[in-house]
């Protein structure tokens, strides 16, 4: 008759007595279900990000003679890039990541001639351009879509949306018998590029002072535990780049 009760007791589960003197050992042990720290579905990180940011000649062409065309001047065309640094604030909650920005872009152009492209072409029309503390601050927000290949190895991919101001400008030099040279008579009948040695600049060219900012970008994160990250990423900032993001996930 015992050993039926005891079957009948183990089948069922635990009595309302034994329950109680379970729950009064979890107690005295310190391991009570209130206790338990409670599992967040969502982490954060805070990162320092960089990049380094550029435009192909290939794309450059369509618009603009460089010194290796036909007939072009000696004067290379000067290449587009660009720096970053900022920082992020990126809400995690798998496999979403919402990834929010503040960064500067500094300019690394070079001052240079800038010959458009034309038909038939001349080449003496273009202008000399040189950077003046041109670069962007920025804010934006991103969406990444995370896929994970080892538990410390994963991927992002996704976009976004952002806002520049512009800072600077581009002080221009244009050939002197153009309507956008200076209306001084200095070398009115030379090209920008004789004329920005001996002559004041015509003025600036006309940037808008608010730009958006589109990106889409693919990268890869490295997990070291529940403390850090590191990102590599590739993308489009505006720019073709490639950059990295590394910080602490809380």
């Amino acid at each position: 008759m015992l050993r039926s009760t005891l079957l009948i007791a183990l089948a069922l589960g635990s009595s309302p007595a034994i329950a109680a003197d379970e729950r009064k050992v979890a107690r005295t042990s310190g391991v009570v279900e209130s206790d338990l720290p409670l599992k967040r579905n969502m982490r954060f990180e805070t990162n320092f990000r960089a990049r380094y940011l550029s435009v192909p000649n290939s794309i450059l062409d369509i618009w603009f003679f460089d010194n290796d065309d036909d007939g072009a001047n000696p004067f290379a065309r000067p290449k587009v890039r660009a720096y970053t640094v900022g920082a992020e604030f990126v809400m995690k909650k798998k496999p979403a990541n919402w990834i929010f920005y503040f960064e500067y872009l500094g300019n690394l152009m070079n001052e240079g001639y800038w010959d458009d492209v034309e038909q038939p072409a001349a080449h003496d029309d273009g202008d000399w351009v040189q950077p003046a503390g041109l670069g962007v601050l920025a804010i934006g927000s991103n969406y990444g879509h995370e896929i994970y290949a080892t538990p410390w190895w994963s991927f992002l991919f996704g976009g976004g949306v952002g806002v520049g101001v512009v800072t600077g400008n581009l002080t221009n030099w244009a050939p002197g018998n153009s309507q956008s040279a200076s209306q001084d008579s200095c070398l009115s009948e030379s090209p920008s590029y004789y004329r920005k040695d001996y002559c004041p600049p015509d003025g600036s060219k006309r940037i808008p002072k608010v730009v958006p900012i589109v990106d889409v970008s693919a990268s890869s994160r490295f997990h070291f535990g529940d403390q850090a990250n590191l990102r590599v990423d590739i993308g489009l900032h505006n720019m073709l780049y490639v950059g990295t993001a590394f910080g602490a996930v809380f």
